[in-house]
């Protein structure tokens, strides 16, 4: 699962059922251009080339593909995410890797 943003700033996600990656590719990959784009829906992280992808938008981004296998797919994700410390302190955030797109 990766959400893009290119040039243009519209957001997508990309494999919405590939649970076992998670990042963010953007045409600006700097943390504050990622955060703008992403219009609340992701906050700062620690280090300068990541960031806290809200839950809750990576659930809006997958729209139609969300279903019961989905989410059964988006817990296990979040479980690992947990144990390897890439959630957020309240655990709706999913730490992301910027890279360049």
């Amino acid at each position: 699962m990766r959400i893009v943003i290119p040039n243009d700033g519209q957001v997508e996600l990309e494999d919405p059922n590939g649970f076992t990656l998670f990042s963010v590719a953007a045409a600006n990959p700097s943390a504050a251009a990622v955060l703008d784009a992403m219009a609340g829906q992701a906050s700062a992280a620690p280090e300068d080339d990541h960031v806290f992808v809200a839950v809750t938008a990576v659930r809006s981004l997958a729209g139609d593909h969300v279903d019961r296998e989905w989410e059964a797919g988006m817990a296990k994700m979040l479980e690992f995410a947990g144990k390897n410390g890439w959630l957020n302190e309240s655990g709706d955030a999913i730490k992301a890797h910027i890279e360049q797109l």
